[in-house]
């Protein structure tokens, strides 16, 4: 018990700690800026990026095209390396939407990834390929970035004094050593790498070569485009690189998206000794503009081209080809864009508005009118940074509500201050997301799922990033109690005082909402309509595992037309799914996202137990991982006899069955509730012989209501019931199976394997295919070199583990039987800890941890 708290401990830190780490840098580089900007007005700023020649911004404009086509050359390269044939038109427009959305929303291998398989995967890409696709890539990356910044730290580092400096020429050495290295690895290792089973084979030389030359023309590429931003009495490309590149990696270690803030502060710090500040502020906010936001807005019209293109085989196909990542992406870019409008409605709110625009207006429209449109803009920012999470959660309300606040911010832009660029701005996230409505067809609650620590972190950065930027802005404002209620056309700052504390006592009161609303039921077992519903689907299919749902311990998650479901049970933050989705293929699989999501939603781990082979894709389509948890043993009844050697130990048992004159007998449904006493006490008596107590969720226990549902297999002597199996019908006639077995401890020895043998006898005469024997847990795992450590933990415990279970004892008894073996898997998110989770399922089996142990 106190290993697993510890581990659930670790587990909550490693979810905190990215973020709060990436907070903290972050909060670290608003020190650096605030303390830079003490000597600057906000109208300098305004000035320096007025005073940028035209021709500087073009130069930029052409160093980023040429960037993002050299940044294609990265997929170009990972293509000749497998010596797969895509059309370079193909690979070149994928890869430039891919780096375009990942180097702002970030999270590179997740976002990059997801655009790759969109596209890579219509042509033929397999999940495998694409997976060296990004390994190839990785390193490329770094490659350049290793050998530019040891050439920088070397000859030309950015800090030029201090304890820093004489530490510098090692680390570029070191950097230098590293790149080399690679190199000559290439060279010299021919054979490939074995991670995981995962093979993975060192590039030839001249194809090493090639990717740190096109890593290096990428960073080199990306340092130009600011350094033409740059006033010409700034700092040498040299030096600029070298700051760049620090900087670049200060950014990337944040896991903030694009470095946004993190990036700016230590270039302030780099670049102050060559600059004036107010000119380096603008020259960053022209490379935010230019760098990141232009490419973003092209990549979004790529995707969304790309989505009306194709939307016909798409709503057929939905969920099934292109599985989680294509149906995630577009609502992730839509959250960022979202969010991002919110912050400028706030950085809006904090700054003064244009004085002619403003004389303009009053001829028109009452000053009050300014000061409500100004205060609504600021709340319509919070409410967009809060919503955005629903978008990226694809609810439909949030959609919808986000469209609304998009048009109140578009109103109070226009009637604040006649600020058509900022409405023009938030007019075209509108219109991004107009021709997505049918992405968002989820109808959860739209606040009951959680908020992660990083949206946490992001929401309170974005609101205090723009409270900052007022005070800055307003600086020279002697501030006073009086300030608070001036109302004036030229009054920015007391605009800005009211509109901040308006949307900041907004945030605080969402949140403490949050905190104290009643926490709403996430698990609620089944009502009769809900069992009714099941009902109708299980009788369409052939399995008997969903019969299970008549336990009514476990809820369960329909999609939006009742076709189909999941049974779960929620232990700790484990959400378990028994079996595969229930119902036909279409709503099925779809149903493995919604019901990911859901358990998202709720700070849940989804994972799905005893799922079969023939689905492991439709999950790894949604990015989880699988173990093998044992083999599941069906007997074929098609042509089954007694005869021969094969089953010449049943033969025997039902002779000394009936030597000893027990009788076996099926009893309908509607004839169990009256042997129900003698049922029972059968069952009191194996427990207590068993030394057990009832399970659950995944096995069944004795219920009166459950065994009356379907018939009971019973041995009897002299009308006295000595063991018991009640029968699981699979409702297409193809598969039978058992749930609970029990005998007395006065029944003959054989009972158990003449029960069986009576049980295929009789299913083969009823016209059954498969009689179903259960699972053997952790039975069938092969142990190998490379094998995970999963599958070597597991054949240590079946082999060594009878004083937990009895595994071993488990599958000899069902192979006897001579039964065709199944494996069966786990689905899980590959982040998330295995042992962990099959602790939890192992709980929720047994009713808790106390009655496990």
């Amino acid at each position: 018990m106190k290993t697993y708290r510890a581990s659930a401990l670790r587990n909550r830190l490693r979810a905190w700690l990215p973020p709060l780490a990436g907070a903290l840098l972050l909060v670290v580089s608003g020190w650096i800026l605030h303390r830079e900007l003490q000597s600057v007005s906000y109208r300098e700023v305004r000035q320096a990026l007025h005073a940028l020649p035209a021709s500087h911004l073009l130069l930029a404009l052409g160093f980023t095209g040429l960037n993002y086509l050299v940044l294609s050359l990265y997929d170009q390269l990972a293509f000749r390396y497998l010596g797969s044939r895509v059309t370079r038109a193909r690979i070149a427009l994928t890869a430039l939407t891919s780096y375009a959305i990942s180097n702002s929303v970030g999270f590179a291998v997740l976002s990059g990834t997801a655009v790759r398989h969109r596209f890579y995967s219509r042509w033929g890409v397999s999940a495998a390929d694409l997976a060296r696709i990004i390994v190839f890539n990785s390193s490329t990356y770094w490659l350049g970035l290793l050998a530019l910044a040891g050439w920088s730290l070397t000859f030309q580092p950015p800090i030029q004094s201090g304890l820093f400096q004489a530490s510098m020429p090692c680390l570029g050495g070191l950097c230098l050593a590293l790149a080399s290295a690679y190199l000559v690895l290439s060279a010299l290792r021919k054979a490939p790498f074995q991670v995981r089973g995962f093979e993975i084979r060192i590039p030839s030389p001249p194809l090493a070569f090639q990717q740190v030359l096109v890593s290096m023309a990428d960073w080199a590429l990306a340092a130009a485009v600011l350094h033409a931003l740059l006033p010409e009495s700034g700092p040498s490309y040299g030096t600029l690189l070298g700051a760049f590149l620090a900087a670049q990696v200060f950014g990337l270690v944040s896991h903030v998206p694009g470095g946004l803030g993190v990036f700016e502060g230590a270039m302030l710090l780099f670049l102050g000794p060559y600059l004036p500040v107010d000119q380096i502020i603008a020259a960053l906010i022209l490379f935010r503009l230019i760098y990141y936001v232009i490419p973003l807005v092209f990549a979004l019209l790529v995707l969304l081209g790309d989505e009306a293109k194709h939307r016909g085989e798409q709503l057929v196909t939905f969920g099934k080809s292109l599985g989680g990542y294509s149906t995630r992406l577009a609502p992730r870019a839509l959250s960022v864009f979202t969010f991002m409008a919110g912050l400028l409605l706030l950085v809006s709110g904090a700054t003064p508005a244009d004085k002619s625009r403003l004389l303009w207006l009053a001829d028109i429209l009452p000053v009050g009118l300014f000061e409500a449109s100004h205060f609504l803009g600021s709340l319509v920012g919070v409410a967009l940074l809060v919503l955005a999470q629903a978008i990226s959660r694809r609810i439909r309300l949030g959609y919808y509500l986000v469209v609304a606040a998009l048009l109140a911010g578009i109103l109070a832009s226009l009637l604040k201050a006649a600020d058509w660029e900022e409405a023009m701005v938030l007019a075209c996230v509108m219109v991004a997301l107009v021709p997505c409505r049918n992405l968002f067809d989820r109808r959860a609650t739209l606040f009951n799922g959680r908020f992660s620590p990083g949206w946490i972190i992001a929401i309170v950065a974005a609101l205090g990033s723009s409270i900052w930027l007022g005070f800055f802005t307003f600086r020279h404002v002697e501030y006073s109690n009086d300030l608070w209620w001036q109302v004036a056309l030229n009054k920015d700052a007391p605009r800005f005082l009211r509109a901040s504390v308006g949307a900041a006592v907004a945030l605080m009161g969402f949140g403490l909402w949050r905190l104290l609303r009643p926490v709403s039921p996430v698990a609620e077992l089944p009502s009769d309509e809900a069992i009714t519903d099941a009902s109708d689907i299980i009788d369409a299919q052939a399995d008997t595992l969903p019969l299970l749902v008549y336990l009514r311990d476990k809820a369960l998650w329909f999609n939006p037309d009742h076709t189909a479901f999941v049974m779960y049970g929620i232990r700790g933050r484990t959400w378990v799914a028994l079996g595969d989705p229930v119902g036909p293929p279409v709503p099925a699989q779809a149903l493995i996202r919604d019901f990911v999501e859901h358990a998202d939603d709720f700070g849940g781990v989804p994972v799905f137990y005893q799922v079969k082979p023939q689905q492991l894709f439709l999950y790894a389509e949604l990015g989880m991982s699988f173990a093998k948890l044992g083999e599941e043993a069906r007997v074929p009844l098609e042509g089954f006899s007694l005869q021969g050697r094969r089953y010449r130990d049943l033969r025997l048992a039902i002779n000394r069955l009936a030597n000893e004159h027990v009788d076996f007998r099926i009893v309908d449904a509607a004839e169990v509730p009256a042997i129900m006493p003698q049922l029972k006490a059968v069952s009191d008596d194996w427990l207590a012989s068993k030394s057990a107590s009832e399970k659950g969720f995944s096995l069944g226990f004795f219920d009166a209501d459950y065994l009356s549902r379907m018939p009971v297999a019973v041995l009897e002597q002299e009308g006295r019931i000595l063991a018991f199996a009640n029968l699981l019908c699979g409702p297409s006639g193809e598969e039978l199976s058992v749930d609970l077995m029990r005998f007395a401890s006065f029944a003959p020895r054989s009972a158990m394997d003449g029960l069986f043998a009576h049980l295929f006898l009789w299913g083969q005469a009823q016209g059954y295919q498969w009689f179903n024997l259960g699972m053997a847990p952790l039975s069938g795992l092969e142990v190998s070199p490379v094998s995970p450590v999963w599958a070597r933990l597991g054949r240590i415990i079946y082999r060594h583990g009878e004083a937990f279970y009895n595994f071993e004892g488990i599958r000899t008894f069902k192979a006897k039987f001579h039964p065709v073996w199944e494996s069966r898997y786990i689905a899980y998110p590959g982040e998330s800890s295995l042992l962990l989770i099959l602790a939890d399922i192992a709980a929720l089996s047994a009713g808790g941890y106390w009655r496990l142990i």
